[in-house]
């Protein structure tokens, strides 16, 4: 009788260590498949983004923005139209609410 309860209780125990195994192996396999989509969609957007910079230096281009510019009237602007603003201090709070 021993016997037959010391074979159940190890074949219970090979049950639930394989149980694990294949568990833990079948995570491994699906965090692979998630990295590559990852690497995948992380190689994408690089690509994406290369082709947007290329995209914002064309169109930032003076060669391209001198006609757009001139077609819309603007110019250059002569030196007495330009007006230099300069930063002012930011106050103490005490000068803001009322010092006592």
């Amino acid at each position: 009788m021993r016997f037959a309860i010391l074979m159940l209780l190890t074949a219970a125990a090979l049950v639930v260590v394989f149980t694990r195994v294949v568990a833990s192996r079948h995570r491994n396999v699906s965090l692979g498949y998630e990295i590559a989509q990852a690497t995948n969609e992380q190689r994408r957007l690089e690509e994406e983004l290369k082709k947007l910079r290329i995209d914002r230096a064309a169109l930032l281009d003076p060669a391209r923005l001198e006609p757009v510019a001139v077609k819309h009237g603007y110019r250059v602007p002569t030196p007495a139209e330009v007006v230099a603003v300069h930063e002012v201090p930011a106050a103490p709070a005490e000068a803001l609410h009322g010092a006592p």
